[in-house]
This record gives C-alpha cells, structure tokens and sequence, in this order.
C-alpha cells in the first residue's frame, strides 16, 4: 500500500510539534508544507527539502498530497477544512475543531459530503495514561466512574502570544486554547454525556487585559461529575507536584531552582513573536520525552477504587491496595497520524472527530456562557466516548 502523503498547513511553533514525528510513523509521508509567510516557507524548504505553497488551498489543490493537517490560527480552521474536503482530502485539524458550532457543522457537512474523514487533532484521548486510565475502567475491576479531577497549573499567559491569540472571537484566549485539553480527558474517562455544566473565568494579572484562569464542573448521564481547573499565570507549574513531567512526557529538573526570567505585560507584535529572521519556531524539533504525558493531575475516583498517573504509568488504588500499572511509550502527536492511517487502511471513522470535537467546543463555549451568566448551562451537543 503507497504510502499515505501528508501536507501541513502552518508553519508557526504549533507545527515545531507535529513535523518531526512523520519520521517515527510508517505508512505516512511529509510530502509538502504552506504557510503565508515567507520566511517560514524558505525554513521549511530548507530544512526538509519539500515544497511550501503561499496558500493553504495551493496545498490542497496539489496533487501530491492525500491529507492536509492543519496548524493555522483557530479562526481559520473552517475555511481551510472546507478548502481540503472541496478537494478530496482528509484532515486532521488540530482543536478547537471550530470557533462556533456552525463552523463545527458546516465542516462536519463537508467532509461527509466529500466522503473524507475528520480527525480532531491535538487530544488528550491520545495520551497514553489517558488511555490506560480508560482501560481500567472499562474493565470493571473498580467500578463505573464517579467523579474525575484535573487541574493544571502552567505559564500559558507568560508564553509569547499576538493579540489574536488571546482573543476568545478570534478562537484564541485560554478557554478555547487549553479546555479541549482537560475536556477531552473527562469525557473520555467518564465514557457518557456530560448533561451540565457551570464554569467561571477570571482575570488575575493586572497586566494582561485577558483571561488567565478557569474552573468548571461537569455533571453526567447516570450521576457522575468532573472538575476541570487550570490557572495560567506562571507563578506556579504543577509539574511540581508529578515528578516535573510536564506535557510532552519530558521530564525537567526541580522547579523551584529556576532562574527567575522577565514576565511579559501583555501581547507582542508579528515581529516580536517570530524574531527579526522570521523564524516559524524555535525548532522543528524534539520527539516526545521518555516518560508517560502529564496534562497537569488527573484523578478518578470510580466505585471501588481510584486511579492516578505514576511516573511510569498509572497507579491504581482498591481494596487490595496500590498497583502501578506501566504505560507503552508516549508517541506524542505521531498519534494522530497512526489514527488516520488505520482509519483509511481500515474503511472506518476516526476518533476523535468532527462530532468529538463540537461536543469538545460547545463545553468549552459554555464556560464562558456560564461565567457571564452564573447559572448552569444544559449541553445539546454531547456525543458517546466510543
């Protein structure tokens, strides 16, 4: 079977994570980039020898590839996945799948029409404590869950951003950029609709006009809830409490000896992000660490016993004591090219898709629609962990 020829679509630092494992992935292949920035495109050119196109629909008018991944902005993710599926191509779109639940249909419409599959990219679901976790359940030894917690605390508001990317309308802002995240574990976990659910965000940096925290709870069909906490002010990482793994399963040093480094006071211009070369990122670099991911703690309580990640996997609680259970290496975001390569080899759907990944956005949409209203907000949109 010929190899399955993949283009990315923006080359900016999101890519830096997805363009290094095509190497580790048989069965798939880099066969071209795009990206509206020159610089970024001369990079590319240069350090893989492939073609990079000044538009995202050059790449996919292009006969050499039969898959488009897109990395562009988050409010370009519904045109670009409408120019792909226009064309024949599948994708993988990394989250939010959309910044609206139209634009979540209209790209859900589209690719049914075309007869072309949709990967919600950059998921959790992946992760393979996530997917342990779920084994463990599934297997009933402890029970159906009852409750899961998972809360992170990170630098996201002191990483370089532009204007856009912390603008909620422009599907940027902490909501729409890290829930996916931590939505995406609890759903998986539970394994049933979530039916509820009542959020707040807040502002705590007084020199940033944009939001840097969240909280929210979900309630389940059948009485499960889950708490989803993240706090993005930097003054604290939460690695701390895991051994230092962070979310690519690489593991640092004691973070409480780090250098102090000057704190940014609020967005940064083109020029300021990329650097006077234009560079599309630091590096198209580094495979996943050698440890299993941490997204932050995640903790589930189920009827008979509860589950943690360890740092060699997880570590399972009951009646007959602790467990530690290890984990296969962490692929990293190769796993969503091995999703869509068995999915195409294999005649089926991917997971998660475009229906996941609506379900994923109207939750983090109710967020933000809970905070400013203060009441619980009912989901409609919901979807079955398969």
């Amino acid at each position: 079977m010929a190899a399955l020829r993949i283009g990315v679509a923006g080359l900016g630092a999101a890519s830096a994570m997805v363009l290094p494992c095509f190497a580790a992935v048989p069965g798939v292949e880099l066969t071209a980039g795009a990206d509206l920035r020159p610089e970024a495109r001369a990079e590319f050119g240069l350090t893989f020898g492939l073609p990079a196109f000044d538009s995202v629909e050059a790449l996919c008018a292009w006969e050499g590839v039969d898959a488009v991944w897109i990395e562009t902005p988050n409010h370009l993710h519904c045109e670009h996945v409408l120019l792909a599926a226009r064309h024949g191509k599948h994708t993988i779109c990394a989250k939010p799948v959309g910044v609206t639940l139209a634009e979540c249909d209209a790209m859900i419409a589209a690719a049914d029409s075309a007869g072309v599959l949709l990967l919600q990219g950059h998921s959790k679901v992946f992760d393979p404590p996530i997917r342990a976790m779920r084994e463990v359940i599934a297997s009933g030894r402890i029970g159906r869950v009852v409750h899961v917690d998972t809360f992170l605390h990170n630098d996201w508001l002191q990483r370089p951003r532009l204007a856009a990317e912390l603008d909620e309308v422009m599907g940027g802002g902490i909501v729409l950029r890290q829930a996916p995240h931590q939505i995406d574990i609890v759903r998986y976990l539970v394994g049933r609709k979530p039916q509820t659910l009542r959020g707040t965000v807040r502002r705590g940096d007084p020199d940033f006009d944009a939001d840097g925290q969240y909280s929210a709870l979900m309630e389940f069909e059948g009485g499960a809830t889950a708490s989803i906490n993240l706090v993005g002010y930097g003054w604290f990482e939460s690695d701390e409490l895991h051994w230092g793994i962070g979310g690519t399963g690489k593991q640092r040093a004691d973070l409480r000896n780090r250098k102090p480094r000057p704190r940014l006071t609020g967005p940064l211009d083109p020029s300021e992000k990329y650097g006077e070369a234009g560079k599309s990122a630091p590096a198209f670099a580094g495979p996943p660490g050698d440890r299993p991911p941490f997204f932050g703690l995640t903790i589930v309580t189920c009827e008979r016993g509860a589950i943690r990640q360890s740092p060699e996997g997880l570590f399972v609680y009951s009646a007959s004591g602790c467990e530690e259970i290890a984990c296969p290496p962490n692929p990293g975001r190769a796993a969503e090219l091995m999703e869509l390569r068995d999915a195409i080899a294999a005649g089926r759907n991917v997971f998660p898709d475009g229906r996941w990944g609506k379900a994923t956005l109207e939750a983090c949409l109710a967020i933000s629609e809970s905070s400013r209203l203060r009441r619980d907000v009912p989901l409609r949109w919901q979807t079955d962990a398969p």
